[in-house]
């Protein structure tokens, strides 16, 4: 049997592709996940045990925030947050971010410690109180969080985006 060039080109097109798939699933599998990590909980506030207060005279609303570029998404009932005046969801520096507003910082550091501590490194598929469910049905696992004047910032994954927020935001007093 007489093969020519163009059967061979063909043959080794064929196998370097079906190589290269070969080696793209092995690799996968070889780096999939563990979730034996997945319920641990990192505040990942730089190794510290208390999460950061910052700018603790001034009064904070959920437009300081949005003029310093946090992208709001939906507002929330405050009913499973004690004292708490508003819940917002959205986004900065492509992280999740809920913000929580209390009338002072008395109660930011109250209660406002206290609820964000319970719901911290809750798995994303938890069904107790905690975390904010998106429009799929997801719910948002924070890993951290920090205090600002009157509201409480629950952070994605770290507190660098809330911390930067904070930092860019024009406080009312």
């Amino acid at each position: 049997m007489q093969v020519n060039n163009h059967t061979v080109n063909y043959l080794k097109k064929y196998f370097g592709m079906l190589l290269f798939v070969s080696l793209t699933v092995i690799g996968l599998a070889a780096c999939g996940s563990d979730d034996s990590t997945a319920d641990s909980v990192s505040t990942n506030n730089d190794g510290e045990e208390v999460a950061p207060v910052l700018r603790i005279d001034e009064t904070f609303t959920v437009e300081n925030f949005e003029d310093a570029g946090f992208k709001l998404s939906k507002e929330f009932d405050t009913e499973t947050v004690p004292l708490a005046t508003n819940v917002y969801y959205g986004f900065a520096s492509r992280r999740d971010i809920e913000i929580r507003k209390y009338a002072s910082h008395a109660d930011a550091m109250s209660a406002g410690v206290e609820s964000a501590l319970a719901i911290l490194g809750r798995s994303p598929a938890s069904n107790s109180a905690g975390g904010i469910i998106t429009s799929g049905n997801n719910r948002t696992s924070y890993h951290a969080y920090l205090v600002a004047g009157n509201v409480v910032m629950l952070c994605q994954t770290d507190i660098s985006a809330c911390e930067d927020l904070v930092n860019a935001a024009q406080s009312g007093s």
